[in-house]
């Protein structure tokens, strides 16, 4: 097992979800299992957990990444039953669906992330003698630079529908860093393909309310930069025909959310949401 390099404070946000993860992991009521999150948080991640629920949520639960987690779980074994068999997780931090998930067989999941994360985790894989359900690509890359080229080359098939997976990280990129990592992967999206993600309403990213954790988050490493209150135009300029759920809907609760429902549609009102994006009719997706 090698030594893995330092991870930078964006990359030490993966630890903090498979906290996360592990503390919902070990609930009666859990809505997914996921074993390997106690492992892959390590002894930062709980750290990194506790203080920011501590300083920024009052020490609230926030129920978001358990709804989060099951409605992709879902929906990923929705696509894989619909027949596809090409995955690629972008941003994948310590994400175990690899592992946890029952995959049908002839699924690849191509795992795209920084590669000390993704030493890391191939690290801690290695001691916890974890087995993929699937054929597990993991792939050190830039993704604001050059990664398509390598994705390709490492066996992506361009012409097979894909299920992409942009879950934790939009919000972290600006707006011109968003739009062409979309276009990117648009570019490679053969008709058929499916884009799942998750992301905040500019509004409410600019409100007052949300201005402590913006700013806590600035000051670690890691700030939230951009959001859309309009998800079905701006996906709909790369191809994508998307649907959006608001955390509290009956898809998207699953008993856990407690707050008022944000309507979807409705400008400068939506929190929190969940995305699925289908493949227009046209092919593989163009910016207009």
């Amino acid at each position: 097992m090698g030594v893995s390099e330092p991870l930078d404070p964006l990359a030490k946000t993966a630890l903090w979800t498979a906290s996360m993860r592990a503390r919902e992991h070990e609930r009666e009521d859990r809505l997914f299992s996921d074993p390997l999150a106690r492992v892959f948080a390590g002894t930062e991640g709980p750290r990194i957990m506790v203080q920011f629920e501590g300083s920024v949520q009052s020490g609230v639960e926030d129920p978001a990444l358990a709804v989060r987690t099951r409605f992709l779980d879902d929906w990923l074994l929705r696509l894989d039953r619909r027949g596809l068999r090409q995955f690629v997780f972008l941003a994948v931090g310590m994400d175990s669906r690899a592992f946890r998930l029952p995959w049908s067989p002839g699924v690849v999941v191509f795992e795209l992330d920084r590669p000390a994360l993704l030493s890391l985790k191939d690290d801690l894989v290695g001691s916890a003698a974890a087995q993929s359900l699937c054929a597990r690509v993991p792939l050190g890359v830039d993704l604001l630079a050059e990664w398509t080229e390598p994705l390709v080359e490492s066996g992506f098939d361009q012409a097979m529908p894909t299920g992409w997976l942009l879950e934790g990280l939009l919000y972290f990129l600006d707006p011109q860093e968003r739009d062409l990592l979309v276009e990117q992967l648009s570019g490679l999206s053969a008709p058929g393909s499916c884009l799942l993600a998750d992301y905040v309403g500019q509004s409410v990213l600019d409100s007052p309310g949300m201005a402590s954790w913006r700013a806590r988050m600035a000051e670690q490493g890691y700030p939230w930069k951009s959001g859309s209150d309009d998800p079905e135009r701006l996906f709909e300029g790369f191809g994508w025909d998307v649907q959006v759920s608001a955390y509290g809907e009956p898809h998207a609760d699953y008993g856990r959310w407690a707050g008022a429902t944000v309507a979807p549609g409705v400008p400068g009102t939506r929190g929190r949401y969940l995305l699925v994006g289908e493949q227009g009719q046209g092919g593989k997706a163009v910016r207009r």
